[in-house]
């Protein structure tokens, strides 16, 4: 017979200490001291029971069950609102759940996690200025992995998602976007080029360009429908996180590159499309042009925090639910700690958006989602996302895209549902592998980027091309 060292609620009070005393990630240990010794094992920082669904449900589910309308309130503790709303209402969602991921390692990319790892080694932390933005311990602009790695403060949870968004220096993506009535017919099918280049916290901790004054450019390039090919999107961040970015954008019709309002980030790019430029990954804004950010818990959790490639089909496509092509059918798996944190608009004055809640995992500071509310208070949307490596599947079962360096099983996001609970539209994006001539490209060179995608000369050649 195993004792329990720890009592079923030990980590819950754990972590409602956390909060109540303002103290970081990790609850048998800090979470900073796990990957300083390069432990490859979560369990020594969280007790068995925060990692099981089953202890969680009190037997009710366990792995290898699928979350249905029948059995949803033994875990609906573990869940966001909007995921819970999905189950129970009439989408009649169903969520598969697999064991939980238990390496550090395998929850964000390799140079990240060795970035992080060398900082924490070394003693390269970060903090804020007087502006309130992001310095490490000498004062200069942040290079390297997570800055706050046990984040204390919602400030610090926001900081961690916002500066290198999605833990790559370099990235280039095809995201397949269909977008979906509420009676579950298909209205609308994108494809398109997601770039994003860091000029600062980059991993190899060189200023891209001797662009010291930017966080990065990211740019989206529309290569179908025909209907809005050549119509692409570039937003320049400042390194300071008070000032909103700049926004310019090609359209074929005008057949010129203008720039854009601010509250064009709270507007769909397309026709059909649910999301906003302010939605993904949770920091799709600078994060002092929000304001009031709260820690409003911290518990255990079910999501997509580690996806399984394995299942995506050749061209890294997840498979549907049988019953309701509006969802892939993902796994979940547990969490043993999540930061759920909030803030709002104070920057978007115009914005019709009252406050976002985030759902961030403590141990890499990724959301798995993010829930929109209108300005009446009411659920909006959910931008939930899952990330993962991307191995497994294939013919021989043996399928590995390699990351940037060309050894590392490449780590980045896999899919997306955004979902409007006030008219049941649905925007399904997967990370692809190619479409409409354009293909994902995890070893891209950056200056290849910089010139073919950031800049407005390269607007305008996408879209006379």
């Amino acid at each position: 017979m195993r004792i329990r060292k720890y009592d079923f609620n030990y980590g819950r009070r754990k972590m409602m200490e956390s909060v109540a005393y303002g103290l970081g990630a990790g609850v048998l240990m800090p979470y900073d001291k796990l990957l300083a010794k390069e432990i490859d094992d979560i369990g020594k920082a969280y007790p068995d029971e925060l990692l099981s669904v089953e202890a969680q449900s009190k037997g009710k589910v366990k792995v290898g069950d699928y979350i249905t309308k029948d059995n949803v309130e033994h875990v609906k503790h573990l869940l966001d609102p909007g995921v819970y709303e999905q189950i129970t209402g009439p989408e009649n969602r169903k969520i598969y759940i697999k064991a939980p991921t238990t390496n550090p390692r395998d929850l964000v990319s390799a140079a990240y996690y060795e970035a992080t790892v060398q900082d924490v080694k070394s003693g390269h932390a970060g903090k804020f200025d007087a502006n309130g933005n992001v310095v490490d311990e000498n004062g200069k602009k942040w290079q390297g992995g997570l800055p706050f790695v046990n984040p204390k403060s919602g400030q610090e949870v926001w900081a961690n998602m916002c500066l290198n968004i999605g833990r790559a220096d370099n990235a280039c993506y095809v995201i397949e976007q269909k977008d979906y009535g509420a009676n579950g017919k298909q209205e609308y099918h994108y494809n398109f080029q997601w770039v994003e280049l860091n000029s600062t916290a980059r991993t190899d901790r060189k200023v891209f360009k001797g662009m010291e004054n930017e966080l990065r450019r990211q740019s989206v390039f529309f290569a179908a429908s025909p209907d809005v090919r050549g119509t692409s999107f570039l937003s320049i961040w400042d390194y300071d996180m008070r000032k909103i970015p700049e926004l310019y954008g090609y359209l074929p019709e005008f057949r010129r590159v203008r720039q854009f309002p601010s509250n064009q980030r709270f507007e769909p790019l397309v026709p059909g499309a649910v999301w906003f430029l302010s939605d993904p990954w949770a920091a799709g804004d600078p994060f002092l042009t929000w304001g009031n950010h709260k820690i409003v818990e911290r518990k255990p959790m079910l999501g997509p925090w580690a996806s399984d490639f394995s299942r995506h089909d050749d061209n890294w496509e997840p498979p549907r639910q049988k019953d309701n092509p509006k969802f892939f059918d993902i796994p979940y798996e547990m969490s043993p700690e999540v930061i759920v944190t909030s803030c709002e608009p104070i920057g978007y004055p115009r914005s019709p958006v009252s406050k976002r809640v985030a759902y961030v995992d403590a141990r890499n500071s990724m959301a798995a989602s993010n829930i929109r509310y209108d300005r009446q208070g009411k659920l909006w949307s959910n931008f939930e996302m899952a990330h993962g490596q991307f191995k497994g599947g294939g013919k021989d079962g043996k399928r590995l895209i390699l990351s940037a360096d060309g050894k590392n099983p490449a780590w980045s996001w896999t899919y997306v549902h955004i979902y409007d609970f006030q008219n049941r539209r649905m925007s399904l994006c997967n990370h692809s592998k190619g479409a409409a001539g354009v293909e994902a490209r995890f070893q891209a060179d950056p200056e290849w980027l910089f010139n073919t995608y950031c800049t407005a000369q390269a607007l305008q050649a996408l879209g006379r091309a």
